[in-house]
């Protein structure tokens, strides 16, 4: 007998940063799992690498469409994305819908709703007016979460900050919550000094300076102002690398060029992997204003990294007390905790040794995958259970009334 493959779509607006990261890493285990995976995707906005990666879940076996889609709101281009989203999955037949972000989370779950689609799970990866400066966009943003709740399965957040921003907004109600936490592979390699040396040369970064390395998009809820001014405070000697891309790339190289930090700061495009850039690195820094649960702090434990992050929701959860150094988003104190690792390399020792147990333990990619196949799973069911139930007993009532 043939068992049917539980069709499940992922749907994001911008395939970029940490939510690529995701994708890549729980699409194929999904797929390995025996899922039958399709993936939309806009290519509004676009990085390098992108296309390889992509290209890479589709030669796997991953199905994807492009479905054009706007960060920002825009009615006739959000009509135009719901009216493709709804017919691909009113074609598509899908079991469940996961989407991801406010964007798609948006456009996804109304047009999942309206196409019948059975479970529709919807992950913020951080509430978008959580991020927002705009008074009025904020509350416009929170108001369309909570009307969105209506139509929503289950919310699945990634952290316990970001499930306590969920219930305690009145977003969604705590019954409604569930959380599986990121993930990422437990590589456990070390890089050959000839490769690291080959890096360190791409990068232009001497080879014997301390590296302290921050990656993330170039957008403002990462804190990249907030660091370049911290290192103008920074007493001991070392070299800042901030590799990614976006927006504010311009903005950071005129803040370079007018303070004169263009000997101190790399801006870099890594042409490497996040690991093995982390393997050259002495010292992983995150001074972001929010976050749900960065990547980047998880990657940096798994290359065994000693960390510096903004005490904030997300950076706090991970780091803990003894992971890393946690700071106020104040540029004083963030130099101070920078010269103060650079010195105690005793204490980085000691950050390493236990960041990397607990990412071991508590984030390694496969309980990940774990839990989101038991959400999938159970919510599945339970949609489910009540039809074959109902059908059961309409076949008892029609046979009762064909033998009376």
């Amino acid at each position: 007998m043939t068992i049917k493959k539980v069709k499940l779509v992922h749907i994001v607006e911008g395939f970029v940063g940490g939510l690529s990261t995701y994708m890549v890493h729980v699409l194929l285990r999904l797929h390995k799992k025996g899922f039958d995976v399709t993936l939309v995707c806009s290519l509004n906005r676009k990085e390098r690498g992108m296309a390889e990666k992509l290209n890479y879940l589709r030669d796997v076996g991953i199905r994807i469409h492009y479905v054009p889609m706007k960060r920002g709101i825009n009615p006739i281009m959000d009509l135009y994305s719901f009216i493709l989203l709804w017919k691909l999955l009113n074609k598509g037949s899908y079991d469940i819908v996961h989407t991801h972000c406010s964007k798609a989370g948006a456009i996804g779950r109304i047009a999942a709703f309206v196409a019948k689609v059975p479970v529709r799970l919807y992950s913020s990866h951080c509430f978008a007016y959580l991020r927002c400066n705009n008074k009025i966009l904020k509350k416009l943003y929170y108001w369309i979460e909570r009307l969105l709740s209506k139509v929503t399965t289950k919310y699945v957040a990634v952290s316990s900050s970001d499930m306590e921003n969920a219930s305690e907004a009145n977003i969604f109600p705590t019954e409604k919550c569930l959380m599986v936490e990121n993930g990422v592979p437990i590589i456990n390699s070390i890089l050959p000094p000839d490769k690291a040396n080959m890096i360190r040369s791409e990068l232009m970064l001497p080879q014997n300076t301390f590296i302290i390395t921050t990656g993330c998009r170039f957008i403002e809820y990462k804190g990249l102002k907030l660091l370049l001014e911290a290192v103008r405070y920074v007493n001991g000697d070392c070299r800042i690398v901030i590799a990614g891309e976006g927006r504010l790339e311009n903005k950071l190289k005129e803040y370079l060029l007018k303070h004169d930090l263009e000997k101190k700061v790399a801006l870099v495009t890594p042409t490497t992997s996040m690991n093995e850039l982390l393997q050259i690195t002495d010292l992983a820094i995150l001074c972001s204003s929010i976050e749900a649960q960065p990547y980047f702090l998880l990657e940096a434990m798994e290359a065994k990294c000693p960390i510096i992050a903004t005490d904030v929701p997300g950076n706090r959860e991970l780091i803990g007390t003894d992971r890393g150094l946690l700071v106020q988003p104040d540029p004083k104190a963030i130099a101070k905790a920078i010269d103060l690792l650079l010195q105690k390399k005793t204490l980085r020792m000691h950050f390493v040794d236990s960041a990397y147990d607990y990412v071991n333990h508590m984030h390694p990619i496969k309980k990940q995958i774990e839990r989101l196949t038991k959400v999938y799973s159970t919510e599945l069911k339970q949609i489910r259970s009540p039809i074959e139930s109902k059908r059961r007993v309409d076949v008892r009532t029609d046979y009762n009334k064909k033998t009376i």
